[in-house]
């Protein structure tokens, strides 16, 4: 028996590493940007959505937000898709999001708005399959991105990341040691369970307009 459970915890752990290395491999790290100029120009940049006080952004939506339409000003990308959680009545990620990107200047066409992006596997499968992105950038910090980017890679996406990390925030330990888990989840959903998105919907083309994915839905 203690040969059996030696063995099976060995396993266990080779398992482990080995789906932590392929979050880690070297086609993902070279897919991290640090710098602007060194972001290939894209059709979208994807900003992922994160917790919200009543209206009011926390640090990471709001560091996010400010990286994203940096890439937007900058030109590199020409669309911008916000993708979080809008699912429930006393909670909306989205509408924060899509304000600050009206304030600062984001033309109305260039604005999507994923309202269903309750997990990265959502944001990214339903860019694909509702939104029909082919490439672009995805901004998060930097303990966020191997698994995004595995995920895109996996369904077929030319994502690049964009490393948004101006400050340290409350409780990163917390969200590393949860990253770990997240990582080994999505490889699950991936490779074994093939986990669909909770809702596809019809499609908005990113080429096109995205007035029509938050108009008269978020703000009138």
């Amino acid at each position: 028996m203690l040969w059996v459970l030696s063995g099976s915890v060995a396993l266990a752990i080779s398992f482990a590493i080995g789906v932590e290395l392929q979050f880690q491999s070297q086609e993902i790290s070279d897919s991290i940007h640090l710098q602007l100029s060194s972001l290939p120009k894209s059709t979208v940049v994807i900003v992922p959505g994160a917790a919200v006080h009543g209206n009011i952004p926390s640090n990471i939506l709001y560091d996010r937000l400010e990286c994203g339409i940096k890439i937007y000003k900058s030109q590199v990308a020409n669309k911008i898709l916000l993708s979080g959680d809008n699912g429930k009545a006393y909670y909306n990620e989205l509408k924060p999001m899509l304000e600050f990107m009206l304030k600062n200047g984001v033309s109305e066409a260039d604005i999507f708005v994923d309202h269903a992006g309750f997990r990265t596997l959502d944001t990214l499968i339903r860019a694909k399959l509702v939104f029909l992105v082919k490439d672009g950038i995805f901004v998060s910090q930097s303990v966020f991105l191997p698994r995004a980017l595995y995920t895109s890679k996996h369904l077929g996406l030319q994502i690049q990341g964009f490393a948004c990390d101006p400050r340290t925030y409350q409780k990163s330990d917390f969200y590393s040691f949860r990253e770990i888990l997240a990582r080994h989840l999505a490889w699950w959903d991936l490779h074994i369970w093939e986990t669909p998105p909770k809702f596809l919907g019809n499609p908005h083309p990113i080429e096109g307009s995205g007035i029509s994915t938050w108009k008269g839905s978020i703000v009138p």
